[in-house]
């Protein structure tokens, strides 16, 4: 019997909001993707549960900070907002059954600059199941090595130009690298940094593009 295809279904999507001595200090929505297919339940499964953690988050994290700002304010009269948390998601490249999911988790919170979190996931269909970074690379390849010689190439180039990076940015880019902050992309492989680790608030979430190479790697994965 043929396998069922599996394919992009209509996001899971929730709304929260949060009150504090009767004040509505704290909203949050939620949109992260689903597969319609039998063998989706695994896939959507996970995106539910990062729903659920994230809405936990705000709760226990944003909340609290939320109504904090709300009673400064109040206490000398100074402008103030409502918070808001935004959980959302894109694709960034599908290639055949392997599917690059971006998610970006934004929150505003009155007195206190934005902040962004991204979190990604590279999914091999076939399996149900996320790939790692080495599959995107010949058998043995030191990742990170590569990966970090290319970063640090592109950014004496972007400093060149003006990009406001931090003076240990060298380190940074060691020490803040995570093999799981990664995604596909038309272009080639992309690889990020949290926001403020290894640049001012300005640059935004700082991102690499290493283009495709069929023979040293990062791969393009096959359509068919």
């Amino acid at each position: 019997m043929e396998r069922e295809e599996l394919r992009l279904a209509e996001a899971f999507t929730e709304e929260r909001t949060w009150e504090a001595d009767g004040i509505t200090v704290l909203t949050a929505s939620v949109s992260l993707p689903q597969l319609a297919g039998r063998c989706a339940r695994r896939f959507n499964r996970y995106y539910r549960r990062f729903a659920r953690a994230y809405l936990t988050y705000c709760h226990q994290v944003l909340l609290p900070e939320a109504a904090a700002s709300c009673r400064d304010a109040q206490a000398v009269s100074a402008p103030w907002s409502v918070g808001r948390a935004e959980l959302s998601w894109r694709l960034s490249h599908q290639s055949g059954e392997v599917l690059s999911i971006v998610s970006d988790a934004r929150e505003v919170i009155s007195g206190t600059p934005p902040f962004c979190i991204r979190r990604s996931e590279v999914w091999d269909l076939s399996a149900g199941l996320p790939m790692p970074l080495g599959e995107f690379f010949p058998a043995h390849t030191r990742c990170k090595k590569v990966m970090l010689r290319f970063a640090r190439e592109q950014t004496q180039k972007r400093i060149e130009s003006g990009a406001a990076y931090r003076e240990n940015w060298r380190a940074a880019l060691r020490r803040s690298f995570n093999a799981r902050n990664f995604c596909l992309t038309a272009e080639g492989l992309c690889f990020y940094y949290p926001l403020c680790a290894v640049a001012g608030a300005k640059e935004g979430i700082v991102t690499y593009t290493m283009p495709y190479d069929d023979e040293r790697g990062p791969f393009l994965p096959p359509v068919g």
